[in-house]
């Protein structure tokens, strides 16, 4: 990866070390994933933070999306199930209040695994939802 590093910076791109739930065994964490981007040290590597993904975190996701911030280059919302936002009990609140009090300028997209009951409707509720939940 850290090879890659200076192809990115040259062409103007990031490449983003994405922590994945187990049954990953590479880069389980948030803190694994900031790890690599810091030992490698160019703006051409960064992190992401993905709700579904950080079913696995053992702190409050608020409290790792304010340390890790810095790294942070995008971010995916969905359930905790995988479905899209507002089908569900989790409380985005707490996460998205540090992106916008930090002034989180990054892309925020919606990836969800259940595609029931249609993209447009999903894309239109949970963009509904998350305007709800972050003002």
């Amino acid at each position: 990866l850290a090879s890659v590093a200076p192809h990115a910076v040259e062409r103007g791109v990031t490449v983003l070390v994405e922590a994945l739930p187990k049954p990953c065994d590479v880069v389980t964490t948030l803190d694994e994933a900031a790890s690599i981007v810091r030992q490698i040290d160019s703006p051409g590597i960064r992190t992401m933070f993905d709700f579904h993904n950080a079913i696995d975190e053992t702190e409050p996701h608020a409290s790792l999306v304010e340390r890790y911030f810095d790294l942070i280059r995008h971010v995916h919302v969905n359930e905790m199930d995988g479905r899209h936002p507002g089908t569900g009990s989790y409380d985005f609140r707490p996460v998205l209040g540090v992106l916008k009090r930090r002034g989180y300028a990054g892309w925020i997209s919606l990836e969800v695994f259940d595609f029931s009951p249609g993209a447009e409707r999903i894309a239109r509720d949970s963009l509904r939802f998350l305007e709800q939940v972050s003002s």
